[in-house]
């Protein structure tokens, strides 16, 4: 670490003393609002480099390092019109431009070109990287991990309605072996009522989603990618509400606003609130009383599957003053109760168990750029959670699907689905730092560094317990993952490559309760990785990307400790390691009117000690699977007209072989078979088309139809059994429509959705009906300064 810092600083001191570039110049402009005004928060575009910078609370950019020539600058700003402003720099000069701006006709849900140019920043970047627009889905009804189901390499899959388990997969790497950021914050151990099934798609401005390697500023141990949620920083002064309810008694309300004083102070309020009795009806076989055979499937409806999540967040600080850019303190209270139907099929029905949660998160961010020198940027994030988790199972009661039950023999300890009756109850604590380094020598030359340090605590109890109670003795993980990083970037910025390091450090500590004994048992790993990502512009509109990366992933508190109940712990599990290949190639290009966007990407992963979920009867437990490979290829094309009609299709192959050789000295009977219950083939398509001044000067309807497509998969070895005994989870392909209505440029919103129209049976998960067809409504409110 001390030779790391000693680098760094050596770096510094060696662009400190180099001598200025006398035959460049300078831009230092100002932007005016349709009010002749300074415009703050608008973006600026150097075309020729593919630079943005955003303007300061005067209006004043600047840009520096310039050879001497014409350029153009698009300047945009929400609310205004996009402006295309001519410059001439001169050698050893600084050109001052004043550039007016003038009201937009367009309506302001569809006026996203601020978004935009963050986007074409985010996608120019030399990692693989997807950027979603989320402004345009803001009237939807849609939560994020809908969104995420439409976009190239991601799979979600869910075991029912509202709030029902997910699991996440990205080019086939799962659950923990993915990150997820709020604003750059890890959301790790923010507990499971912010989970991103409950975050409305509101909350966010644009969506990065990170294949293979992941940037250092991150600060985190993912093994193949990252899923950044941006939430809206630009707006000084603005109120998004929103209201929804559809199908199945569902309701979901959501609240972000922000003030912002002209001193700088700021608060930001943000909230959620989500329902659902989630009884919609599935077929099931429901077996006779006397015989116990199964007769023909029936539609029933679920009756114990009501999910509730609720959260609030304040912030309050300061932004654009002279001791930071942003200085925020905050804190983040989230909650949520779901209702359990089923066990790990429909065969067994509950009819009282509930899993709750309660999170309470204070957290501070920070950033300062040019702090005490010019190009010097500091960057960091710390919160502490303090999370409550618990199941109830408690019912001597044993349900079917009508509803009836009858009560189990005087004495009996099991529960519906648990072994033994339970309150079981754990209290994790836990505390994240993260800081970010850099520094900017010139357009050519940057360094970063940055040190994320994690801690997790776990205790748990449970009051009618029969047998030793797991994490009665603490059971703790801590984490330190450092990263050094060096980009160079040509004058003209074509082309730029990022090399880097990292350092990976844990130390965990469990207690194994069992029989009456407590048997301590600690591990420890030093891990280093590398990589490097290039990016080469072969033409303005087309760009090559290639990308490799050496990295590991130390295990989470939840896979070590396991939950007490049906996951059990696994003390001896070691890190996973994995080599990431991505080389890619997009495209965009316009023609009048005609605007197309295409990419597509090869991936390659190989992975050893491959952290897996294994299933035993009723239990679980994760352990490393020796080798896995992972191979495919993922595609999207997208046409727009007019700012009118978009047109947008994308699929994705992925090929997870298990690669091991030999199983304890014998050959294996597994080799080179594809890894069971995961999907390998998927897309999506998204059609929509806006009328422009609908019924009034001011308005916009918009009519959008999107589908989700997924390939028939093997829930076991594909290799083993019968074809006629194995167990599949079907091909499905389910379609939604949208319709909707912006008023008063996008102050008032109402969109009415369908999803699933065909009503079709949907199966993420063996025997895990989905919900049928569903509607919403949706009323939004967007006031902003």
């Amino acid at each position: 670490m001390n030779k790391i810092v000693a680098f760094l600083l050596l770096c510094i001191c060696m662009a400190l003393t180099a001598t200025a570039q006398e035959n460049t110049g300078s831009i230092k402009g100002v932007v005016l609002n349709a009010d002749g005004k300074p415009a703050p928060a608008a973006s600026v575009l150097l075309a020729a480099k593919q630079i943005t910078v955003t303007t300061d609370e005067h209006g004043i950019f600047r840009i520096a390092n310039l050879q001497p020539g014409s350029y153009e600058l698009v300047i945009t700003l929400i609310g205004h019109e996009p402006v295309t402003h001519t410059v001439k720099v001169n050698a050893g000069k600084t050109t001052q431009p004043a550039v007016s701006l003038k009201a937009a006709n367009k309506q302001l849900t569809n006026v996203t070109v601020t978004g935009r140019s963050d986007l074409r920043a985010v996608k120019q970047q030399a990692y693989t990287v997807t950027a979603i627009d989320a402004t345009r889905l803001h009237n939807t009804p849609k939560d994020i991990n809908q969104v995420l189901n439409h976009t190239t390499g991601i799979k979600i899959r869910e075991e029912g309605g509202l709030g029902s388990n997910y699991s996440f997969s990205l080019n086939g790497f799962t659950g923990k072996q993915v990150r997820f950021f709020l604003d750059g914050m890890p959301m790790d151990n923010f507990g499971s009522a912010l989970s991103l099934n409950n975050l409305p798609i509101n909350m966010a401005e644009r969506i990065e989603v990170y294949k293979g390697v992941v940037p250092i500023s991150l600060g985190t141990d993912a093994l193949g990618g990252a899923v950044n949620v941006i939430t809206n920083q630009k707006i000084k002064q603005y109120l998004d509400a929103s209201y929804s309810i559809g199908s199945f008694n569902t309701h979901r309300a959501s609240l972000n606003s922000r003030y912002t004083f002209n001193n700088g102070f700021t608060v930001n309020v943000n909230g959620f609130y989500n329902y659902s009795d989630n009884d919609y009806k599935i077929n099931v076989q429901i077996p006779d009383a006397q015989t116990g055979i199964y007769g023909e499937p029936v539609k029933i409806k679920r009756f114990h599957d009501a999910y509730r999540s609720h959260m609030g967040q304040v912030e309050a600080g300061f932004v654009n003053r002279q001791f930071a850019d942003k200085l925020l303190f905050g804190l983040i209270v989230a909650e949520n109760r779901k209702e359990v139907q089923t066990g790990m099929n429909m065969d067994l029905v509950a009819g009282h168990v509930f899993n709750s949660s309660e999170s309470l998160i204070p957290t501070f961010k920070y950033k300062k750029e040019n702090l005490f020198i010019k190009g010097l940027t500091v960057l960091a994030n710390a919160n502490m959670s303090f999370v409550k988790t618990g199941i109830t199972d408690t019912s001597s009661r044993k349900y079917d699907w009508h509803g009836n039950y009858i009560v189990k023999t005087f004495g009996s300890n099991s529960g519906e689905i648990s072994y033994y009756k339970t309150e079981f109850r754990f209290n994790d604590r836990n505390a994240l730092a993260n800081a970010n380094l850099s520094y900017e020598i010139n357009k050519q030359h940057s360094f970063s560094l940055n040190h994320n340090y994690s801690y997790a605590r776990r205790k748990g109890e449970d009051p009618i317990a029969v047998d030793p109670i797991p994490f009665s003795e603490p059971n703790t993980l801590s984490k330190h993952v450092t990263g050094l990083a060096y980009r160079y970037a040509t004058l003209n910025n074509r082309f730029s490559a990022t090399v880097f390091t990292k350092l990976f450090s844990m130390r965990a500590s469990t207690v194994e309760a069992e029989w009456g004994t407590h048997e301590s048992m600690s591990s420890s790993y030093n891990k280093s990785g590398y990589g490097v990502a290039a990016t080469w512009f072969i033409f303005p509109f087309a760009q090559v990307k290639a990308s490799y990366e050496s990295t590991w992933r130390l295990p989470e508190g939840e896979e070590m400790f396991g939950n007490g109940l049906l996951l059990q712990n696994n003390p001896y599990l070691k890190p996973e390691h994995s080599h990431n290949v991505n080389v890619g190639l997009s495209l965009a290009k316009t023609f009048g009117k005609h605007k197309f966007e295409g990419e597509v990407n090869y991936l390659y992963r190989k992975s050893g000690d491959f952290i897996r979920l294994e299933s035993d009867g009723q239990t679980s437990r994760y352990s490393n699977l020796d080798s896995v490979r992972t191979s495919g290829i993922e595609w999207g094309v997208r046409y727009t007209y007019n700012d009118a009609l978009t047109l947008e299709v994308n699929s994705t192959y992925q090929n997870t072989l298990n690669i091991k050789t030999y199983e304890q000295g014998l050959p294996n009977y597994i080799y080179w078979d594809r890894l069971p219950n995961m999907p390998y083939l998927f897309g999506s398509f998204d059609a929509a088309y806006r009328f422009k001044k609908a019924f009034y000067d001011h308005d916009a309807l918009t009519i959008g139809i999107g589908g989700n497509f997924t390939e028939k998969f093997y829930l076991f070895w594909p290799s083993q059994g019968s074809t006629e005994s194995k167990f599949i989870i079907p091909q499905q392909f389910t379609q939604d429509a949208t319709v909707t209505w912006s008023l008063q440029n996008g102050r008032y919103n109402i969109a009415v959705q369908c999803a699933n129209i065909g009503n079709v049976k949907v199966y993420d998960n063996f025997r895990l009906q989905k919900p049928g067809r569903a509607f919403n409504v949706k009323l939004r409110y967007f006031l902003h300064n």
